[in-house]
């Protein structure tokens, strides 16, 4: 009896012992075809990667590190709960090389799959979505090659604080893709509901839209995208797709927003075009702003001084602005080429813009610069003030408008150039040209005009009058 029990006891020391060293060792994980619900906690070693199968859960528990194998993904079929904590998230790390991280697969759409206070490492992939709709909460990405967050095929994930540092320094200089260094892509009819994404020093693109997609994004905070030389490097690029993005905040990147239809910053603070130049007759509205601020387009707090072009441009396309200020950029504050009456900007505010060296061009000086304009634009409430040049510029085409406000400027208020003008009042104060200057046009409307205190340092009348009528070979 006692040898029975002493049998025993042994017995039982001994799967006490085993169970303690099992626990203390890390996991290696294996694929499986059964229907289960699996739970990870520890460190779990995957150097094949994983499938979570189209009716298998897996729960990783806080705390967790993850180590896949260099090119191997967690891909998901079934469903997936990372509930990782602020003070004890769960990690996704490589054991060498670069892995390519989280893969949903449209077979998870609707499972109700959620991750939690996740940190990524080591990737050239951090989450890629296909066709599904996870929740992604409190998620890093550190230094991702390629994409942090992807979205293809009619994405809709829902996503909250998404922290992206880096990305794209380890393959730039040699990778033959431009798409590396990207922080969220949505592509391919995907439509997202963000809050909260803080992405900065990205080599190509914090926020990438293409492929007919949309969904909704607020409190952005972007800084430092530059460096880009196989794509346009900008804080959020849209092509071809409608999102409603809200509550921006661009700093040092190339490019601020960059706008592109195509049918067939350190640069620009906005740059919205039609990428087929040819199609001058067909000018929809490519994009809509709220409330937008540029400032400092180009300017010594931009990731290179001098280099700018514009603060806001548009070119072969159309803008509908609500509530703009453009202010302190040494560059053009509104350029347009080849817009039309898809255009609609009431409440535009410009002061301080223009290139600041005199011999630039006139139109790199100005203000509010449009050229060869399709009829007609609308323009409200528009006031320009201490541009470095001409306060607004208006060269070739026709422009309808009511209250506009043009003082302190470098040279002439308003100067119109082979241009029809429709505006009601009009007002346009100690300029240093003209007040209005009408250079070879016909057809110009103006009614209720003030001016004052224009050219007052000029020597002749024909440098700075009230108003100043001209054509080629002849003054009056």
């Amino acid at each position: 009896m006692r040898a029975r029990q002493g049998r025993s006891a042994g017995l039982a020391m001994f799967l006490i012992a085993l169970l303690v060293i099992s626990y203390s060792l890390p996991i290696a994980a294996n694929a499986a075809n059964s229907k289960s619900t699996t739970v990870w906690s520890g460190t779990v070693l995957l150097p094949d990667g994983y499938l979570v199968g189209a009716q298998d859960v897996l729960i990783v528990q806080e705390g967790t590190t993850i180590r896949l194998g260099s090119d191997e993904d967690l891909t998901v079929d079934g469903r997936i709960m990372i509930e990782g904590t602020e003070d004890d998230p769960v990690i996704l790390e490589s054991i060498l090389g670069k892995h390519d991280g989280i893969i949903f697969n449209q077979s998870s759409q609707g499972l109700g799959s959620s991750i939690e206070n996740l940190t990524i490492t080591d990737a050239e992939f951090g989450i890629t979505i296909y066709g599904s709709n996870p929740e992604l909460t409190d998620i890093i990405v550190q230094n991702a090659d390629r994409v942090a967050v992807d979205l293809f095929d009619g994405a809709t994930p829902t996503i909250n604080n998404l922290e992206i540092n880096g990305g794209g320094q380890d393959v730039h200089g040699f990778s033959s893709s431009w798409r590396y260094g990207i922080g969220l892509s949505v592509g391919a009819n995907s439509a997202p509901i963000l809050n909260g994404l803080n992405a900065d020093g990205l080599i190509t693109r914090a926020v990438n839209y293409w492929g007919n997609s949309g969904g909704l994004l607020s409190n952005l905070e972007i800084s430092n995208i530059s460096g880009a030389t196989l794509a346009v490097g900008t804080g959020i690029w849209i092509e071809d797709s409608r999102p409603l993005i809200t509550d921006v905040d661009i700093q040092r990147s190339d490019n601020g927003i960059f706008v592109r239809h195509i049918t067939d910053g350190m640069y620009r603070g906005v740059l919205v075009e039609q990428y087929n130049h040819s199609q001058f007759s067909n000018l929809p509205a490519h994009a809509v702003f709220d409330d937008l601020t540029i400032r400092g387009t180009g300017g010594v707090d931009a990731k290179t001084s001098g280099l700018g072009f514009s603060a806001f441009e548009v070119n072969t396309s159309g803008v509908i602005v609500d509530n703009a200020l453009i202010e302190d950029n040494p560059v053009v504050g509104f350029k347009a080429y080849l817009i039309g009456s898809s255009t609609i900007i009431n409440g535009l505010e410009l002061n301080n813009n223009g290139k600041p060296l005199p011999n630039t061009p006139i139109n790199d000086r100005a203000g509010l610069f449009l050229r060869s304009v399709n009829w007609a634009p609308v323009i409200n409430d528009l006031v320009v003030t201490n541009s470095t040049g001409p306060g607004i510029l208006l060269w070739k085409g026709g422009a309808m408008g009511h209250d506009w406000w043009t003082s302190n400027n470098g040279a002439s208020g308003v100067d119109f150039r082979e241009f029809h003008p429709q505006v009601t009042i009009l007002r346009s104060l100690d300029n240093a040209g003209h007040g209005v200057s009408v250079r070879d046009s016909s057809n110009v409307e103006l009614s209720y005009v003030l001016t004052s205190g224009n050219g007052i340092g000029s020597s002749l009348p024909e440098t700075g009058a009230g108003l100043n009528w001209s054509r080629r070979g002849y003054r009056q």
